[in-house]
């Protein structure tokens, strides 16, 4: 299938896209759409950016593309745009590194992105959307959900789950059967030891919410 990537950062999730693309195999990466105005007509990292996503429908399909991988880190723009290339009749492929174990009994969505060494184990289901980056650790019957950002080595134990939108920082642990809500922000190397309420931000060991007062003072 040929592919644009819609986010053209080359520091960024665009060049771990490309080259798990390249490295698998599964599909041609032909170019890149992004909304920064400066970034049309030019090449990053040997592709052509056609320009806007709003705007590239008919240059897509002079191009023969019939799908596209949004690398953004936004997850709420990453939903957005998703939708945006869905309407435009492009599927959106679930990308997977050679080097990630992912069992034949898990589940991984539409759009979703399984980064180098990752490990996802029986019975887990990852929703459509989701990025788990480079040696996570997603245990067996894990719930990942829609549009998550998994950050590097990040452990997700044995029947953890995640709502939407959550971004799950480098090096955190979930413990067995911890629920985290919709709208979470895990920090770093955090464990998580009970279920969280939605839309905060939780730290340290164990894991507890931030308080606004102290945030913002």
């Amino acid at each position: 299938m040929k592919l644009v990537i819609v986010g053209a950062r080359a520091d960024g999730q665009a060049h771990v896209v490309l080259e798990c693309i390249e490295e698998s195999g599964a599909h041609e990466a032909v170019a890149f759409a992004d909304e920064t105005p400066r970034l049309k007509g030019q090449q990053v990292l040997g592709l052509p950016v056609l320009g806007d996503p709003n705007e590239v429908a008919q240059q897509v399909q002079e191009l023969g593309i019939t799908g596209a991988f949004v690398a953004v880190g936004d997850m709420q723009a990453r939903a957005r745009l998703a939708e945006l290339c869905s309407s435009m009749g492009l599927s959106l492929p679930t990308l997977v590194h050679p080097s990630a174990y992912v069992s034949l009994h898990a589940q991984i969505g539409a759009g979703g992105f399984v980064g180098a060494g990752v490990v996802v184990l029986p019975g887990a289901v990852v929703d459509e959307l989701a990025r788990i980056n480079a040696g996570t650790v997603v245990s067996h019957h894990v719930h990942v959900g829609g549009a998550n950002t998994i950050g590097p080595n990040a452990t997700l134990a044995g029947r953890s789950s995640t709502g939407a939108f959550v971004l799950l920082g480098a090096g955190c642990t979930l413990l067995p059967e911890v629920r985290v809500a919709d709208g979470v922000t895990v920090g770093a190397g955090a464990v998580v030891t009970r279920d969280t309420p939605p839309n905060v931000t939780v730290v340290g060991m164990p894991a507890k919410p931030l308080d606004p007062e102290r945030t913002t003072a």
